[in-house]
């Protein structure tokens, strides 16, 4: 009960932040999901695009979002509120759905022309994600994050269920190859987010007691001196940089290899979505029980299967399995990367840190994307997934790490 401790005010402002947070995380999961569940198909289908913009449309967002991090890092712990500038930054990014679904009409090379909208959106797009976790981290209680984002994220993946069954189902009706399909659905997407934007102003946000203190170049080597976010950096990057290597390649193997059709690229994302929904708050729960960066690690040693057992047939119905067994470990990586970045960033130095994590981060999602169709080209479809499989599984024993040494660090001590 310390936790919501305070004034009656607060404890209200609370619920209501909470119950808002909900609806926009839903209708915001609606938009997304259609965008980057569809979005490969419409370029590889429709607008007949080739692997290496496959490889780009993954890779320049990331690039984007670094030159954003870089930005954002000196200019979000600036602003006094957090709130006004989540919204203006996530309206920007909602309009790019917009406008992709226009680009046929304006462009005869319209697949390069998607992926520019698509890089030049991620940059408001990384400056709503910076200031938005700012703005969590302030609003939500340290002890209630792990079950409240376990909670949220159930909700919203099973809202967003809803946006993906109709795309996919509605897709199924027409030319694999149409255009027109895809440009309604993108501007649905961009609907649903302009609810998402609504709910998200209707946050209640604190005034400042203070002014917060501008970011300096030195502030980033004083958190680079802090042992303990330092370690999760370098932790996360490394697995980040195992888990994106495959990412284009999903797209190209079930699209190209296994010629997915659009509903069955829905029936995918279902299936990964309705088994994250039924363990997001089970992660939760065990994070809190065994400690977030050990389960981390179990979670994303679970996942490092996934590359491998996906191309090991390209049957629909085996891949949908494959998909329910992503969900397993998915919900549980999403949660704690969040929320263990949380807790490992200094308090006084908060916005700072997500920031310098986010460069880092950007960094990784440029290359990785890159370095898996290099590695698609070298070691074909089968040796680059099995990179991937082994260097995230490196990644999850790497989470592990630190706990296994406190373990024996106790051993040690209870013998002696």
């Amino acid at each position: 009960m310390s936790v919501l401790s305070g004034s009656p005010q607060r404890f209200r402002d609370l619920r209501f932040n909470v119950r808002n947070s909900v609806m926009n995380g839903a209708y915001g999961t609606m938009a997304t999901g259609i965008v980057s569940t569809f979005v490969p198909l419409y370029m590889l289908d429709a607008l007949h695009a080739n692997n290496q913009l496959i490889a780009l449309l993954n890779s320049l967002p990331a690039l984007s979002a670094l030159l954003a991090s870089v930005a954002g890092a000196f200019w979000v712990p600036r602003l006094s509120g957090y709130r006004p500038f989540s919204v203006v930054t996530f309206l920007l990014t909602r309009v790019s759905y917009l406008a992709m679904a226009l680009v046929p009409w304006v462009s005869p090379t319209a697949a390069t022309l998607v992926v520019e909208v698509n890089a030049a959106a991620n940059f408001p797009q990384t400056l709503a994600t910076l200031s938005w976790q700012a703005l969590m981290a302030k609003l939500v209680p340290s002890a209630l994050r792990e079950n409240f984002f376990g909670r949220r994220n159930a909700i919203v993946t099973i809202v967003g269920l809803g946006g993906t069954i109709l795309t996919g189902g509605v897709l199924q009706l027409f030319n694999p190859h149409a255009k027109g399909p895809y440009q309604a659905f993108l501007v649905l997407a961009f609907l649903l987010g302009m609810v998402e934007v609504w709910y998200l102003a209707r946050h209640r946000e604190p005034v400042a007691g203070e002014r917060p203190r501008p970011l300096r170049w030195d502030t980033w080597m004083q958190l680079w001196r802090v042992g303990s976010f330092r370690q999760y950096v370098i932790m996360a990057a490394f697995f980040n940089f195992g888990w994106q290597i495959s990412w284009p390649l999903f797209s190209i193997f079930q699209i190209n290899t296994a010629h997915a059709t659009g509903l069955w690229i829905g029936i995918f994302t279902i299936a990964t979505q309705a088994t994250e929904i039924l363990t997001f708050r089970w992660w939760g729960k065990m994070a809190q029980r065994h400690g977030g960066l050990s389960v981390l690690g179990v979670s994303a040693m679970g996942i490092s299967l996934v590359p491998l057992l996906t191309v090991l047939s390209t049957n629909m119905l085996y891949l949908t399995v494959v998909n329910l067994f992503s969900g397993l470990s998915l919900s549980g990586v999403t949660l704690l990367l969040f929320t263990e970045l949380l807790n490992a960033a200094p308090s006084h130095e908060r916005s700072g840190a997500i920031a310098f994590y986010n460069v880092i981060l950007g960094g990784v999602a440029f290359v990785a994307p890159e370095l898996g169709v290099f590695l698609l080209h070298v070691l074909h479809m089968e040796g680059a997934m099995l990179t991937s499989t082994i260097w995230r599984f490196a990644g999850g024993v790497l989470f592990i790490t630190p706990a296994l040494k406190r373990v024996r660090e106790s051993r040690k001590e209870r013998a002696a």
